[in-house]
């Protein structure tokens, strides 16, 4: 029997994207619901005319209870959760209607492919996430910003699997969104008051440093990175650790902390060994400690393992070439 799709959102003056997002899911979804928490644009409007049942919900400074509203709504024997910045390329498309037909897991894990600044050095950076999951009652929403899906699956001894699945971000290339809004600003005043109230939590500290990054805070981030190492900062998972130590070698780079920035690379390859950036941090980390022929080595790797997601083709010859003339290769 075939199984039935709810795409759930949450949006709040999201008219920029809200279109293009909603014709990427055409043929896929068999429900669409969005669940507006107060926009002032015409948001609503143009979920309407791709026929999607729109819910108003006030907004409660908590992403987590905007979610579980939605799900409460949802018909469809699974959900699929978008946000409005984001869209299903031609190739997710064509493959999700199968893994929902014939799995017998509970929950997928998706790629979250978040395109960057031109500016940046990365192209685009993915995040592992369960963005696709059976429409069970107990399967809900948990934390009040960077909601998560999985911990109640897993609680329920639901199965997650993962999958070739990828789902485009286009927000991050955008400083400014939802109306004007600074980007990261209100994810930063609700996991300050997360933490308030739970300070001990390794995933909201995490977080936190995180999106100071992402917003510009550096020093204060790094500051916030580090304090996690103090808690039991295992339980989080490996993508996450990835990322965590992925941040903070790059800050202590541009610290001119070099040591810490080549252990920090360090740690995030043992959780992902083809961390691009990592890699290239450890190089040029290496290289400023003078320590030519591994520096060397890792910028090898990082030609060879010829990762999409860099802007470094340029930067790689010019630093291989003056390795090999040190080194009279």
């Amino acid at each position: 029997m075939k199984s039935k799709i709810s795409l759930c959102m949450i949006v709040r003056d999201e008219e920029a994207f809200l279109d293009k997002c909603l014709q990427s899911v055409v043929g896929v979804v068999d429900e669409t619901v969005v669940v507006d928490t107060g926009s002032t644009d015409s948001s609503a409007e143009i979920a309407k005319r791709h026929g999607a049942r729109v819910l108003s919900h006030p907004w409660q400074n908590d992403f987590a209870e905007a979610r579980n509203f939605a799900l409460d709504a949802a018909s469809g024997d699974w959900i699929l959760v978008l946000d409005a910045d984001e869209e299903l390329p031609e190739e997710s498309r064509a493959r999700m209607k199968d893994i929902v037909d014939t799995t017998k897991a509970d929950g997928v894990e998706m790629t979250v492919r978040g395109l960057m600044p031109e500016t940046d050095v990365l192209k685009y950076e993915d995040s592992r996430i369960v963005r696709l999951f059976r429409n069970k009652k107990d399967y809900r929403y948990v934390l009040p910003v960077l909601e998560q899906i999985r911990p109640s699956i897993e609680k329920n001894h639901g199965v997650i699997i993962s999958s070739d699945l990828i789902i485009v971000n286009r927000g991050y290339s955008y400083e400014i969104v939802q109306g004007g809004a600074k980007r990261g600003q209100r994810i930063l005043e609700i996991l300050s008051a997360a933490l308030s109230a739970s300070p001990a939590n390794p995933y909201l500290r995490c977080q936190l440093g995180l999106t100071m990054m992402s917003a510009g805070q550096r020093d204060e981030a790094y500051s916030r990175l580090k304090s996690v190492l103090e808690l039991d900062y295992e339980q989080m998972g490996p993508a996450l650790l990835d990322r965590l130590f992925m941040k903070m070698s790059q800050i202590a780079l541009d610290r001119n902390e070099n040591e810490e920035a080549v252990w920090y690379a360090g740690k995030s390859l043992e959780y992902n060994p083809d961390n691009g950036i990592s890699m290239y941090v450890a190089a040029i980390g290496l290289l400023s400690l003078n320590r030519i022929s591994e520096g060397y080595e890792q910028l090898l790797k990082i030609k060879r393992k010829k990762d999409s997601s860099l802007r470094l083709d340029l930067q790689l010859d010019h630093l291989i070439k003056a390795c090999k003339e040190l080194l009279k290769i």
